[in-house]
């Protein structure tokens, strides 16, 4: 006779209820639930348009500025699809880039030090040896969060607070850093680079990157947190689980390593008219609200061609077709351990990426170039997609007669955490079907980075 339970997860952004099946002592079905309604897209409606800028960074207390960027993009959308030439000057586009770099950044150490690492404490018999790991006391547990908290000092610095920053609008940016601004924030970055070098990585940054296999890694990496990462995974015989379906998707190419692209079979082109949301087990309608049986969740099912894809930095290496992940996906596959790996990767990537942009900041250049037109004089549809830190971002915003007539939001946690359809499950659900121990059904959930408040959003 089959078994329901219920478990709520606290050690999350936000929070989000897994309902599993038991059949056999094995988890034969599992529900999502997000069921904390919040209703931005409702808020929006008939708002004046740069109202946005205000509000959808308040979406996430994580990833709001990236929140921030989709709605800037979307709205300059608008301009160029009315003929307007908008132009955004270098300086601009790498003040932006800087900031939402930050961010990523800040959200994976968090991530893995405040998320990953603390399940261990509960899977390993040996309390002693993962002391360092133990929330709100253990060493690096602390170390990490403060390393998070310095580097947003830069996003302080550039667009004045964080979180829920608005410094981006159409044109530019209100910022104009001055020459220590630059020297302050490349200070914070050498800094963090240093941590990721010696405590995360335990070599010398471009060590690691010369690393094009996992036979390599165990060669050339002797010490630091992603190893032991690695070393508690295949001890407890988590190399292989949590696999999911094997495809993918990035919608923007937000740095140099990172293209965009869909990855099913084979590698295609993205393409955003294939994205469609499935409201078939969401308490949300076209019509209104359901709450019927069959349906346990806030957020919408999205496919991309009417099918279920993975988004986030496993996503992003994979359509980048980087070396050493090819290589872990033909050993492990899509497995837990390949899926948190891939988040610590980009950290690394990201801060020589962040460096680079610093260093080619020209504070004489223009931060802020005026539209030709107010943006309430414009009518039409804009869409804004970008990378943030959990995958894949798109708001979309329909202006009619100077106000805001439709928003819609698809969040990267929607893609990977949403509901089933009435052919698939989400990929999250997907990737703990058939597991033994619901520790390990939440670990897997957490290797996808929760976020039940943008999933619902």
């Amino acid at each position: 006779m089959a078994k329901i339970e219920r478990k709520v997860l606290h050690r999350v952004e936000g929070e989000i209820q897994l309902k599993l099946i038991w059949e056999n002592k094995q988890i034969k079905d599992a529900f999502i639930q997000n069921l904390n309604f919040r209703g931005f897209e409702f808020i929006l409606e008939n708002r004046p348009p740069l109202d946005a800028l205000i509000i959808t960074p308040r979406i996430c207390g994580i990833c709001g500025h990236s929140h921030l960027i989709a709605t800037v993009k979307a709205l300059e959308d608008i301009y160029r699809k009315n003929g307007y030439r908008l132009e955004i000057s270098y300086k601009a586009s790498l003040i932006r880039n800087i900031t939402h770099t930050v961010e990523i950044i800040q959200n994976h150490i968090r991530w893995f030090y405040l998320f990953v690492m603390p399940d261990f404490t509960k899977l390993e018999k040996n309390k002693e040896e993962m002391k360092d790991y133990i929330p709100l006391n253990g060493s690096k547990w602390k170390k990490a969060l403060s390393i998070s908290n310095n580097i947003l000092k830069i996003v302080s610095i550039l667009a004045g607070q964080w979180p829920h920053t608005s410094y981006t609008v159409p044109g530019g940016v209100m910022s104009d850093p001055i020459q220590t601004d630059i020297a302050e924030a490349i200070s914070i970055t050498d800094a963090v680079l240093r941590f990721f070098e010696e405590e995360i990585i335990g070599t010398d940054i471009n060590n690691y990157l010369s690393v094009g296999s996992f036979d390599q890694f165990k060669d050339k990496i002797k010490k630091g947190d992603l190893l032991t990462f690695i070393e508690l995974t295949l001890k407890n015989g988590m190399d292989k689980l949590g696999k999911s379906y094997n495809r993918f998707i990035t919608v923007d190419a937000i740095v140099p390593c990172v293209r965009e692209g869909v990855v099913k079979k084979r590698s295609c082109r993205f393409d955003p008219s294939k994205i469609k949301e499935i409201d078939s087990y969401s308490f949300l309608k076209k019509d209104g609200t359901d709450f019927s049986r069959k349906r346990y969740s806030w957020a919408k099912a999205v496919r991309y061609d009417g099918l279920p894809m993975e988004t986030g930095p496993l996503a992003r290496k994979v359509v980048s077709k980087n070396r050493l992940f090819q290589d872990l996906l033909r050993r492990f596959g899509d497995s837990y351990m390949v899926r948190v790996w891939a988040r610590i990767d980009e950290i690394g990537r990201m801060l020589l990426t962040l460096k680079s942009y610093l260093l080619s900041l020209n504070i004489k250049e223009k931060a802020y170039i005026k539209p030709e037109v107010k943006i309430e004089n414009l009518e039409g549809v804009g869409t804004g997609l970008i990378e943030a830190a959990r995958g894949s971002l798109l708001h979309k915003i329909e202006l009619k007669d100077g106000k805001i007539k439709k928003y819609n939001i698809i969040t990267p946690t929607t893609w990977n955490l949403g509901p089933r359809c009435e052919k698939f499950l989400s990929p999250a659900e997907k990737a703990i079907i058939g597991l033994d121990s619901s520790l390990k059904a939440e670990m897997i959930l957490r290797s996808f980075d929760i976020c039940s408040v943008c999933t619902t959003h």
